[in-house]
């Protein structure tokens, strides 16, 4: 007969594929070293162990809970074993989580291991907002948002951000496995959510037509600061975007360099222009 597992067990992620694959082959070759911990009739602490017996067919050894206390246990138990991010562990946190500002548990078979943000927060040892940002995204979030984050593909902060979009975009953004693409379908999202739209570009063949309009360059301002607008909605602002230039930009591309050199000089240009124009100056001087 099978055993069910306790929902504390559940709380956290679950092993990486390979993870289990290599514990199936170690207790088939050397057997089970660590007992499996059942509580209320459930397995409170070794559900892949239990597995792995299972899978490899050894009979699974297991012992009692003596404790008085499954919620400390389990998370002392396995954030010795297991290597978890901290969005991991702000997740882990929302979900034992289940008393908020004093509020009484939903469910009477909760009451005796349910906890606070606060206190969940500190044996999980994350702050107690990153577990509030936790809870909203398992509150929010799409499945595949949801078990993404469980199973360290996406960080909290990211997730968050996703978490605002409808269910639709978030599955199909979390299915997105690149960072940088993540970010860029996330952009286009919000864009669209807010009702925003990129101006249609100048036909190449018209562009010397379009400079000679007396709004070009408005217009093309207006351009910039929809690029900017994008980039500022993933919560990046200058400073962070010239880190992320030195640090991830592939400086050996020469391609890169290229273009980069192309455009700092318009960069430096358009940072000069409001000292160089005479009422600007004028206004300077009359503040």
């Amino acid at each position: 007969m099978s055993l069910e597992f306790h929902p504390l067990c559940l709380t956290l992620p679950d092993m990486a594929k390979d993870a289990f694959a290599a514990l199936v082959e170690d207790i088939r070759r050397n057997g089970q070293h660590r007992d499996i911990v059942l509580h209320e009739g459930m397995i409170l602490d070794g559900r892949h162990r239990y597995r792995a017996c299972l899978e490899c067919g050894v009979e699974p050894r297991m012992t009692e809970f003596a404790g008085d206390n499954p919620v400390a246990f389990v998370v002392s138990e396995n954030l010795a074993r297991r290597h978890l991010t901290d969005s991991q562990r702000c997740l882990v946190a929302a979900t034992l989580a289940n008393l908020s500002n004093g509020q009484r548990a939903s469910s009477a078979n909760l009451r005796s291991w349910a906890v606070t943000h606060a206190q969940a927060a500190e044996m999980l040892g994350v702050s107690e907002r990153a577990v509030q940002k936790a809870s909203v995204v398992k509150r929010n979030g799409a499945t595949r948002l949801v078990e993404s984050v469980q199973a360290g593909k996406i960080s909290l902060n990211e997730a968050t951000r996703i978490a605002a979009l409808g269910h639709k975009s978030q599955e199909r953004i979390a299915q997105i496995e690149n960072r940088k693409e993540r970010n860029h379908e996330m952009t286009k999202a919000i864009n669209i959510s807010n009702g925003r739209k990129r101006p249609p570009p100048v036909p190449r063949l018209d562009f010397v037509k379009a400079i000679e309009q007396p709004a070009w360059v408005q217009t093309t301002l207006g351009r910039l600061e929809n690029l900017i607008q994008a980039i500022k909605d993933v919560q990046i602002e200058s400073t962070g975007f010239a880190q992320r230039l030195r640090s991830d930009a592939n400086w050996s591309d020469e391609r890169f360099c290229e273009r980069f050199d192309r455009c700092r000089p318009w960069l430096g240009a358009l940072a000069d222009a409001r000292d160089l124009n005479p009422e600007g100056q004028e206004q300077e001087r009359a503040a």
